[in-house]
């Protein structure tokens, strides 16, 4: 049995892709929703924005807490 630092080491794989990160339409989607969240938009109208109409297939709930999270590294002040 390895040991969690052995096993890091011999892992250089780091997780999945972020879906934001996946392309540069989903990319610009995202980015599109920060701004639009920070210029007063319901966190949950863009959630369900980019799952409904942009396909992004995480539950909204999620979506929206990540808006909130990554908008200052997506939106410019």
């Amino acid at each position: 049995m390895s040991s969690l630092k052995e096993y890091s080491e011999k892992s250089k794989k780091t997780g999945k892709v972020p879906w934001r990160e996946e392309s540069e339409s989903n990319r610009a989607a995202w980015i599109e929703a920060c701004q639009g969240v920070k210029d007063g938009v319901p966190a949950l109208r863009a959630a369900k924005w980019l799952s409904e109409v942009k396909g992004c297939p995480l539950m909204i709930d999620t979506i929206r807490t990540q808006l909130k999270n990554t908008m200052d590294r997506y939106v410019k002040s």
